[in-house]
């Protein structure tokens, strides 16, 4: 190999061009690491005692069957497990392969997987299958990363979820760090979702069959982000968590990554939200100590939405409404913001009762009427001089932005539809990656 480099390098311009030649002397370098490689796995494997036999989990034992050699693929090529040794119960049948610790999951090799995962959690896997190629790293189908993705994907969710069950009943989670001050935040984000078990099985042709049968609609993705805040209220470090489970079950998943950041021994806690009932009763079960803030935001934006439905398209008027409300919530006069809302209210009319709840959603006179109601019940998470004097984070633009990077980024592309497993499985592997976490994947499976 050596002097097929040698003889490429003489043989510059004449018959490699610059990139070409490159291109051959990464080849001829992953050739001889794949030969290195075997030869050193294979003098290690024969240095190791093969087991006459192994125990099984029903109580009997796995007799060694012989050598099953098998061909993985690795980065830098196919390679070939000659000391690979089966094992199998005569009892229960099942079956276990010593000498196997390079593999993954699958017929790739534990660096190979994490490269294909790397590109599978951020890029289409048609898309992702075409980048690895043309990096040079491995011509695989689409199919097979994204089946490379819900495996380690499926692995991963089952790990958090015992964790997540476990939390009240073992010992308490160690927290990675011990900051002063955290922030949480919990948002929604809508979804397209497409599943075999929503099939419409009839049609005006009869029965429908195929892809075409399966029907859309959306789902609500619940989003987390915590992170730390300076003296500033500026976000520093930041975790999330995203699923389309139960909000019982997603407030598991809150509870335990709070537990990972150090909610239990922080001195200062603030909870974000947006005013949805089931985001204060969130805070109010997990965090009663933490310091409830409606972020700012949301509050403009039901102020812009009062406005829009008082002015229309009545731009001078409206803007000049706006910023008296703005100036007085930046102030802490909350009272002034809902009676200039009841002023709204009252010049719109009573609300029809009788609108569908489709036509409330757009109705000017319910639209300044719910308003009413938001602002009271927000009164008193609505202190923002207070907030603002104290350091403490006033915007959930953290958690507007993650709903954004974890999930519209990746699973809310043009004619994007997902299954719920897959869904689930893509944000489990890009909230570990954007987690600082991704390395534990494989930390559990120590080669030799």
């Amino acid at each position: 190999m050596v002097k097929n480099v040698l003889q490429a390098m003489e043989d510059f311009e004449r018959m490699h061009a610059a990139r070409s030649l490159e291109s051959y002397v990464e080849a001829q370098a992953k050739a001889l690491g794949v030969v290195m490689m075997e030869l050193c796995w294979k003098i290690r494997m024969q240095e190791r005692p093969v087991p006459v036999s192994l125990p099984c989990a029903c109580g009997h034992v796995k007799h060694h069957k012989g050598k099953r050699s098998r061909e993985l693929r690795t980065v830098m090529g196919s390679m070939t497990l000659e000391e690979r040794h089966g094992y199998r119960c005569d009892h229960c049948g099942s079956a276990e392969y010593w000498g196997d610790d390079l593999r993954g999951a699958t017929d790739f090799s534990q660096l190979a997987e994490d490269r294909i995962a790397f590109m599978g959690k951020d890029g289409a896997f048609e898309q992702s299958s075409e980048a690895l190629k043309h990096l040079g790293l491995f011509d695989v189908a689409g199919s097979t990363i994204r089946d490379i993705c819900m495996r380690l994907a499926n692995r991963l969710r089952v790990q958090t979820d015992h964790q997540a069950a476990q939390q009240h009943c073992t010992e308490e989670v160690r927290a990675e760090e011990k900051p002063a001050g955290l922030g949480v935040s919990v948002d929604g984000v809508m979804l397209g979702r497409v599943d075999p078990q929503h099939r419409r099985r009839k049609s005006k042709r009869g029965k429908v069959r195929g892809k075409k049968g399966l029907k859309h609609f959306f789902h609500e993705v619940k989003t987390l982000v915590i992170f730390e805040f300076n003296k500033q209220g500026e976000a520093l470090r930041k975790t999330y968590q995203a699923t389309q489970e139960r909000v019982e079950d997603f407030r598991e998943k809150v509870a335990l990554e709070a537990l990972k950041r150090g909610a239990q021994t922080v001195k200062l806690l603030v909870f974000l939200g947006d005013g949805a009932p089931w985001v204060w009763r969130t805070a109010s079960e997990l965090f009663p100590c933490a310091v409830q803030i409606l972020d700012w935001y949301h509050a403009m934006e039901h102020v812009w939405a009062t406005g829009r439905a008082r002015f229309g398209a009545r731009e001078k008027e409206l803007w000049a409404w706006v910023a008296a409300r703005e100036t007085e919530l930046w102030n802490g006069k909350i009272e002034a913001v809902i009676a200039a809302i009841k002023i709204v209210s009252a010049d719109l009319g009573v609300p029809d009762s009788s609108l569908s709840d489709s036509a409330k959603a757009t109705d000017p006179r319910w639209i300044a009427f719910r308003n009413i109601g938001y602002f009271q019940d927000n009164q008193q998470r609505m202190n923002y001089p207070d907030y603002r004097a104290k350091g403490l984070p006033i915007g959930s633009g953290v958690v507007e932005s993650a709903c954004k990077h974890v999930v519209a980024s990746r699973l809310k592309r043009a004619g994007m539809r997902w299954d719920e497993s897959g869904a689930e499985n893509v944000m489990a592997l890009r909230c570990h990656y954007l987690n600082g976490r991704w390395d534990s994947l494989w930390q559990q499976k120590k080669v030799g």
